[in-house]
C-alpha cells in the first residue's frame, strides 16, 4: 500500500487526530485492513456520490437493513470480517464526508467493542486490548456531527 491516503473533510481532521486514523499498516487501524484501504480508495474518487448520501449501507453497496450483516453476521469469529467492514466503513463515511448518521455510529461502536471482546478468542496471547481499537472506540463515542 504505497498509495497516500485521500486529504479528510475539516471536521474528521479535528476531532480524529490520533496517527492511527493515517496508519494503513496497523490492520486494526481503520485502513490498514485490506477491507478498509479498498473501501477508502474506492470512496476517495467519488466523493459526491458519498456527498447525497453518507450511509455505511451505500459504503457497503447494500440496504440499510443488511449493513450490521454485511459479510455474514456478526456473531464469533466469521463475524469479525463483517465488524471491520462496519468499522471501515464509519470510518471511510467520516473521513470523506466529516459526519455520520448515529445510527450508523451506534452500529460502528458496536462493531468496535465486537472486536475488542473477539481478539482473545482469536488470538489468545492478546492480553491488553489494543490501543488502536480503544482509541477508535473513545473517539467514535465521543463523536457528534457539527452541522
Amino acid at each position: 500500500m504505497t498509495e497516500k491516503l485521500p486529504e479528510p473533510a475539516p471536521a474528521f481532521t479535528q476531532h480524529f487526530t490520533d496517527p492511527v486514523y493515517d496508519d494503513h499498516a496497523d490492520d486494526l487501524a481503520p485502513f490498514g485492513s485490506d477491507e478498509g484501504w479498498e473501501l477508502l480508495m474506492d470512496w476517495s474518487d467519488r466523493w459526491a456520490e458519498l456527498e447525497a448520501s453518507p450511509t455505511l449501507a451505500t459504503v457497503l453497496g447494500c440496504e440499510p437493513a443488511q449493513v450490521a450483516e454485511v459479510a455474514g453476521p456478526m456473531t464469533g469469529v466469521d463475524g469479525i470480517e463483517t465488524a471491520t467492514f462496519v468499522v471501515s466503513a464509519a470510518f471511510v463515511v467520516l473521513r470523506l464526508a466529516g459526519r455520520l448518521e448515529e445510527d450508523d455510529r451506534l452500529l460502528a461502536l458496536e462493531a468496535l467493542d465486537f472486536l475488542i471482546g473477539m481478539l482473545p478468542e482469536v488470538n489468545p496471547a492478546i492480553t491488553e486490548t489494543p490501543a488502536a481499537l480503544l482509541r477508535q472506540r473513545d473517539d467514535l463515542a465521543s463523536w457528534r456531527n457539527t452541522a
